[in-house]
């Protein structure tokens, strides 16, 4: 009985150290918390406020300041202000 919840405990280790020498699966584990991530903040952006119209606004906002490469806390004060303007 051991035996049968031990495989597949261990099996995954063996297999990982093949998958993990492709370049292109490196790529694709790396990107994947990220994806996840936005798959669960982004439907709720546009939802948040009860305003799709300032869910939109402030998603774009937000976006726009993150490609300037502006300080985390930045970007939320003046995301959350716009927001709040258009509310």
């Amino acid at each position: 009985m051991s035996i049968v919840t031990l495989i597949p405990r261990i099996v995954p280790f063996f297999i990982a150290e093949k998958l993990t020498s492709n370049s292109f699966l490196k790529k694709f584990f790396k990107y994947i918390p990220y994806t996840i991530l936005g798959m669960l903040i982004i439907p709720d952006i546009f939802y948040s406020t009860g305003n799709i119209f300032s869910g939109i606004i402030g998603f774009i906002t937000a976006l726009i300041l993150s490609f300037l490469n502006m300080n985390s806390i930045i970007v939320i004060f003046i995301t959350v202000l716009v927001v709040y303007l258009i509310q």
